[in-house]
């Protein structure tokens, strides 16, 4: 049994529920927003051991029975059940109790999880990651991190151009680091800042599972493809590349993730990051490549 928690309008879910259907897989939906009342039952017999049992929207699933999941939690602080209600009203309390549960039943079951939250919390640590990444034998861009403008300056003096984001997992959109933002390098003190010496080159990324990766070659007119005129085509990595990526997933200890990487004009590789957590399905529909097919297959081979 495969289980996916998340919801259904969320892309990267949508489309690994389309492909398990259409592989005429085993598995059960789990919509996140149902958390507020959905539940697990735990209970213990001498002779038939400890059982779980999660129910939700009048359905129930025998945890046990759960080979691997796929999750995709939202924070259920956003959702309308919570609009005008303190941060510890009973449906807050209900909703953080349930997914409390939930992870630490998969954190510590024998399952396929993609990923754990202790894999995936090295997301939230830039820094640490990036070590990693060197340990794993990529290259890292020339990196800075301070709560100093006056030493930020001087990096910027010594590195030349130079982009600045987060060091945590939330989400940033890569800037150049111009005038307009030298005017007010001091506000550094208030928020430790991320700063790397721009790379040029091709952008790929790579979506690795524990044996397989699917790779697609990004052209852009935006320094963060994300937001510009972009188009992809799927490639195959030089197979020590490939390797390297393979290594970086199972040091993160991840099952499934998205590696960003660049390749300069000389051969060399960098790697900027690791999700753990790819929206894949922004890759997949630009390039055809079937990554939510390879995922369902991933769980199902768990079985």
């Amino acid at each position: 049994m495969i289980l996916l928690w998340g919801l259904k309008a969320d892309a990267p879910m949508g489309m690994v529920h389309t492909a398990l259907e259409e592989a005429g897989a085993d598995f059960f939906f789990l919509d996140h927003k149902k958390i507020f009342s959905a539940d697990i039952e735990y209970s213990f017999c001498p002779t038939n051991g400890t059982q779980s049992r999660l129910y939700s929207n009048g359905r129930q699933l025998d945890l046990a029975q759960v080979t691997a999941a796929y999750i995709r939690p939202y924070n259920f602080r956003d959702y309308k059940e919570m609009e005008g209600k303190e941060p510890n009203s009973p449906e807050a309390e209900k909703a953080a109790g349930f997914e409390q549960q939930l992870m630490s039943y998969l954190n510590a079951s024998d399952a396929l999880v993609i990923n754990r939250q202790d894999a995936s919390a090295t997301n939230n640590s830039k820094p640490y990651q990036l070590s990693v990444i060197r340990k794993a034998g990529f290259s890292i861009p020339e990196t800075f991190i301070s709560n100093d403008g006056l030493l930020v300056r001087q990096f910027l003096t010594h590195t030349g151009e130079a982009v600045y984001k987060s060091i945590s997992g939330v989400r940033s959109i890569v800037h150049k680091v111009a005038n307009e933002q030298l005017g007010f390098m001091d506000d550094v003190q208030w928020c430790p800042t991320l700063f790397q010496k721009v790379v040029p080159g091709i952008n790929y990324r790579a979506h690795v599972f524990e044996k397989e990766i699917y790779t697609v070659k990004i052209t852009s007119d935006s320094l963060d493809y994300r937001y510009g005129k972009t188009t992809m085509e799927g490639v195959e990595l030089p197979t020590a590349v490939a390797d390297t990526c393979y290594r970086l997933n199972a040091m993160l200890g991840l099952h499934f993730s998205g590696i960003d990487l660049m390749r300069t004009d000389d051969g060399e590789w960098f790697c900027f990051e690791v999700n753990p957590s790819p929206a894949y399905s922004y890759f997949q529909l630009n390039s055809g490549l079937p990554i939510s097919a390879a995922l369902a297959k991933f769980m199902m081979d768990a079985g």
